[in-house]
């Protein structure tokens, strides 16, 4: 939960945002293995997306009080899906921001973007258009006739853009503060609000199916538990506390096994959670404190010999 302070009133959003399932996927992966040069470079890009996305919910959280904040949503319409970064659900308007974690310098080029490299990327406005016209279709067919204002946010200060449109819908880093400062918040969530924000909430689908998951399996993963502060992988574990030999984090076994369960869980979702797997999945170390583990947070199926945990 991300708890901020605007103006001395902390509020959180209606639909907190969460780190995606793929960039979880690839957290593990890359302390368990050697990424490809592609599905390293891809993981950096959710990485800082993700960090770009966080860190507009400073700014948009507290405004909690006046409006509805929904972040992250994935929604579809007529079988095609679309995802909402944050949305804004105000008194008489919506408000739809993408958020950009670009830096350096870019030059806008109608429908694209001109790195100072020579690299072009779609511009995110266009991007957003189509996204804006989606959502716009999709609240139609709930019955909700409300304007939808649609923004693009650069989020970090690094970034410059040369040659935008002056229209007020690409805050640059220097003007998205006094964007949100700015916003007319007088009145509190009506039922209306929250009956359009508990809709959207329902035909949010967290599960959407991602092309782009790296392959691995099972044998080619480094096995033991991660040490939570810089990732390296021990082999084994004894006793309640161990040092990582890479930064000297203090560990706790107890809970480094149980988040390196749920990574398996994360990874072979269709995989049994044994007492033996886990003991082979954690590293070298004592089978009897896996078992309690797993007897303690998890609920057993089978007989003895066919026993596994979900």
């Amino acid at each position: 939960m991300v708890v901020n302070n605007y103006n001395g009133v902390s509020a959180i959003a209606y639909k907190e945002r969460t780190k995606p399932k793929l960039l979880r996927i690839y957290e593990v992966l890359s302390n368990r293995m050697i990424l490809s040069n592609e599905d390293h470079f891809y993981h950096l890009h959710l990485d800082k997306g993700f960090d770009g996305e966080y860190g507009l919910d400073g700014l948009t959280e507290p405004l909690s009080s006046y409006c509805l904040v929904l972040n992250d949503l994935q929604l579809e319409f007529r079988k095609s899906s679309f995802q909402v970064d944050t949305l804004l659900i105000c008194t008489d308007i919506i408000r739809l921001y993408e958020v950009k974690n670009y830096e350096g310098v870019h030059t806008w080029a109608d429908d694209k973007l001109l790195k100072s490299t020579g690299v072009y990327l779609e511009n995110p406005w266009v991007q957003l258009q189509r996204t804006k016209v989606k959502l716009e279709l999709l609240l139609q067919s709930l019955s909700c006739q409300m304007k939808v204002e649609a923004y693009v946010v650069y989020i970090n200060p690094e970034f410059t853009l040369l040659e935008a449109k002056g229209d007020g819908n690409h805050l640059l880093p220097s003007q998205v503060p006094l964007h949100f400062r700015s916003l007319p918040m007088k009145e509190t969530p009506s039922f209306e609000q929250r009956r359009l924000a508990e809709r959207l909430l329902q035909l949010h689908n967290p599960d959407y199916p991602s092309h782009t998951k790296p392959v691995y399996c099972y044998e080619d993963l480094r096995k033991g538990i991660s040490c939570p502060a810089c990732g390296t992988v021990a082999e084994a574990f004894q006793g309640h506390f161990i040092k990582c030999q890479t930064c000297g984090e203090r560990m706790n076994v107890k809970k480094a096994i149980k988040k390196n369960i749920e990574d398996f869980r994360l990874l072979f979702p269709d995989e049994k959670v044994t007492t033996n797997r886990m003991l082979d999945w954690c590293g070298s170390g004592d089978k009897d404190r896996i078992y309690r583990i797993l007897r303690e947070n998890y609920q057993p199926k089978g007989n003895a010999h066919g026993r596994y945990y979900v």
